[in-house]
């Protein structure tokens, strides 16, 4: 009988232990989510659907939307790709191990890269670079936007970026995932 008792306790100890466990786990994921709405908003895949620049105060004029485009926010990290073209990269001519000097100039000139980690608070999204396309914005400054969430649609605004000095850009994605 007294067995029977222990085994009957044991049960309920361990059972209320994992409920509380459990508990105590989706109360800290609430936290977390209540503390950076912003940041669980980011999270996803996005495509790149306008580029656009314009002098402070101007209006926007839009540049392109990329032939193919691909963000990606998890809880810490960002990476994106873009080929900012209408139309496909252009191939190498030849042996595609050995491009010509001119071929690799049009081949880098054909796509946007960088990797990091970033920081959101409130409208602010700070992109530090690990690994850039453009080896000068890897200096440990890190990108400064002003974004907007708005459903389905990010806004990134960023004011006299290093790639285009004196100027605004404006980067808006569709989450596609």
């Amino acid at each position: 009988m007294s067995r029977y008792f222990f085994a009957v306790l044991a049960t309920v100890f361990f059972a209320t232990g994992s409920i509380s466990q459990k508990k105590r786990s989706t109360d800290s994921a609430t936290t977390i989510e209540k503390k950076s709405p912003a940041r669980a908003g980011v999270r996803g895949v996005w495509k790149v659907t306008e580029l656009a620049s314009r002098a402070p105060g101007a209006d926007w004029e839009v540049r392109t939307t990329p032939y193919l485009s691909q963000y990606i926010f998890t809880d810490k990290h960002y990476s994106y790709m873009y080929a900012p073209g209408k139309v496909p990269r252009k191939r190498f001519a030849g042996d595609p191990n050995m491009p010509t000097d001119a071929e690799k100039v049009e081949a880098y000139n054909s796509l946007v890269a960088a990797s990091g980690s970033y920081l959101l608070s409130g409208s602010t999204l700070k992109l530090h670079a690990l690994i850039h396309k453009n080896p000068n914005e890897m200096g440990g400054e890190p990108l400064t936007y002003t974004v907007d969430l708005d459903g389905g649609a990010l806004r990134m605004v960023i004011a006299n970026p290093p790639f285009l000095p004196g100027r605004e850009w404006r980067t808006v994605l569709t989450r596609i995932e």
